[in-house]
């Protein structure tokens, strides 16, 4: 597995990953950093002074640089001056409090709505790609780059940017105090935290790396199992596979812990080393300044000075390690998200103006397509016309092609080669107008967890739902009965996919459905491919009510699903072997239609 180390292209990428108002934004944060750094120089600068209140009884003596300001408040005795030292202190720490307070709302505010906004556009990106893109990735993937990979990204890669940004601002501004006060005491610091810290991120971060691509790795699986799992549920159940399940999302499960769980340990190694060096430190201090002669009265402020700047700066030391740490583990999702934030994006309106119009035929020229890295051609070279009110259907074996041949129809997939139009029209020119004037009835029908109401008028607010058009829906999909006899009528809940309804039933919601917004063209993609006859019959019956007043486009294996169409094609190995009546195909293929 290959080992990434932070450069500087991934902050290329976060930069291309950020809005312009967001890139705005970050510049405000950081200034307020910059104050923040500046109110804790002076909180730690202001140390040497209030000690020294404490400790030297001619104060003003002995710092000169003090006696304007205490003869500006009347030269007051020493208590007065304790009392006064130590309001000031309060003073500039309660500033420094407050503002650190808002700095922090501030900061967690810009992080987490740059992560809202993300997870929205990430979602808004991939609902807008390609029908073959949705094909090739897997939606496990999908949902957990929009949910937690964005997370990741605001809460572990830009929060540890801006913390290294102040922190390393920090402590140059406090050892630059303590070189003023110390210099040598002060070079020794800095060359054990140096070599401390350097030694720690070159021992770490290949592991760190590793355990980043790892937990990546392993959420993706365990999302990706944990879905199969719950989502062939009655499958599981039946073929008693529950412990298939638990066992492959139990050992990525497990996998991720582990590489969580070191990762978390190893943030935990900075704080608790420089504890001690903290200490170390402050003792070869004292004898280092006694060994220079000093006496006590200047050893006191000093080392007081010294413990209160190591004791703020050992954070800000654990704070930028933990910072590369993090930036280094979550780089995966760098790569991730820019990656898919760089997907082309075409977003196609939603209403057209101008919609098509169908007033003659539909018409396929030549239509060849392949699917990407397919060896052969999945349609080939197939020419048809359907006029306006007819009913046609499409038969052969599986595989031959029909599904392909409907997705191509519907504008899911583009031709490699020909073209599809309606009245002369090439579809590509308005596909939005062109698809808002199909209904579509697949072989499983999609249903929410959610009211009949909101499973016919799919994708829209109570506000947008016209109820004359689901009431007309259910007429046509020949539901009316099965509504009146619900206790909540159309308010009944159907359950997760539709659980507490039987497949013809599950069929005739995906009729109105598609009947909803009064289609003039109807698919049915196998619709009736897994129901029993008497099922079938009831979802055909809704369907033969509407020949002629819509056209309608059939894929079937059985023939009774296509004896009422007005023409009949049959598929193989993608191309159109045979075209007639019912009944001509009846006798043509009658042996073949049965067993396919």
């Amino acid at each position: 597995m290959k080992i990434r180390v932070p450069n500087l292209k991934y902050l290329k990428d976060i930069r291309t990953i950020l809005s312009e108002r967001e890139r705005r934004n970050s510049l405000g944060i950081l200034s307020m950093m910059v104050i923040a750094v500046l109110l804790e120089t002076l909180g730690v600068g202001l140390v040497i002074p209030a000690l020294a209140l404490f400790t030297e009884k001619d104060f003003a003596g002995k710092h000169p640089a003090a006696k304007p300001l205490i003869d500006f408040f009347g030269n007051p005795d020493q208590t007065s001056l304790v009392f006064g030292g130590l309001g000031l202190l309060f003073s500039i720490y309660l500033i420094k409090a407050l503002f650190l307070l808002f700095m922090t709302w501030r900061q967690n505010h810009f992080i987490y709505s740059i992560g809202e906004r993300l997870s929205q556009q990430l979602l808004k990106i991939y609902l807008h790609q390609p029908y073959t893109f949705h094909l090739e990735r897997n939606s496990a993937q999908l949902i957990r780059n929009v949910t937690t990979e964005v997370e990741v990204l605001a809460t572990n890669v830009l929060t540890p940017i801006l913390q290294l940004s102040v922190e390393i601002l920090t402590l140059l501004c406090i050892f630059s105090l303590l070189l003023i006060v110390e210099p040598l005491g002060t070079l020794n610091i800095l060359l054990v935290l140096g070599l401390t810290s350097i030694s720690f991120v070159m021992l770490t971060r290949q592991n760190v790396a590793k355990w980043g691509n790892d937990r990546q790795h392993h959420e993706g699986l365990r999302m990706q199992h944990l879905q199969q799992g719950l989502g062939g549920i009655k499958d599981v159940k039946i073929l008693g596979k529950e412990d298939y399940f638990l066992s492959r999302y139990g050992y990525h499960n497990t996998s991720s812990t582990k590489v969580r769980r070191k990762n978390t340990t190893v943030q935990q190694v900075p704080r608790l080393w420089l504890e001690l060096l903290s200490v170390t430190g402050l003792i070869v201090l004292v004898l280092t300044m006694m060994m220079q002669g000093k006496d006590m009265d200047s050893i006191v402020p000093n080392l007081g000075f010294f413990a209160v700047a190591t004791f703020r700066m050992m954070p800000s030391v654990n704070r930028i390690l933990n910072a590369l740490q993090s930036l280094q583990y979550c780089l995966p999702v760098v790569d991730i998200i820019g990656r898919d934030f760089s997907l082309p994006f075409h977003e196609e309106p939603q209403e057209k103006t101008g919609a098509i119009r169908f007033k003659s035929s539909l018409h396929l020229e030549n239509i060849t397509y392949a699917y990407p890295q397919a060896n052969r051609q999945t349609i080939e070279d197939i020419t048809l016309t359907i006029q306006k009110g007819e009913s046609v259907g499409f038969i052969g074996p599986s595989g031959s092609g029909k599904s392909t041949l409907i997705d191509l129809l519907l504008g899911l997939l583009a031709p490699n080669h020909g073209t599809i139009s309606i009245d002369g029209n090439d579809i590509r020119t308005n596909m939005r107008g062109w698809q808002n004037i199909i209904g579509y009835v697949p072989q499983s029908i999609y249903l929410t967890d959610d009211d009949l109401e909101h499973n016919i008028a799919f994708g829209l607010s109570d506000e947008q739902i016209d109820r004359d058009k689901v009431l007309y829906a259910v007429e046509a999909a020949n539901l009316a009965a099965f509504v009146k006899g619900l206790p909540d009528g159309l308010a009944t809940f159907v359950g997760e996919r539709g659980i507490r309804l039987s497949g013809g039933q599950k069929q005739r919601i995906g009729i109105a459905r598609a009947l909803y917004h009064n289609p003039e063209v109807l698919v049915l993609d196998e619709a009736t491919s897994a129901l029993d006859m008497e099922s079938e019959t009831a979802v055909m019956e809704a369907v033969t009510a509407l020949h002629g007043s819509k056209t309608i486009i059939i894929v079937a294996h059985r023939l009774t699903t296509v004896e009422h169409c007005d023409r009949i094609y049959r598929l193989e190995e993608g191309k159109i072997t045979s075209q007639g009546s019912p009944a001509a195909m009846l006798t043509r293929h009658n042996r073949t239609l049965q067993s396919s």
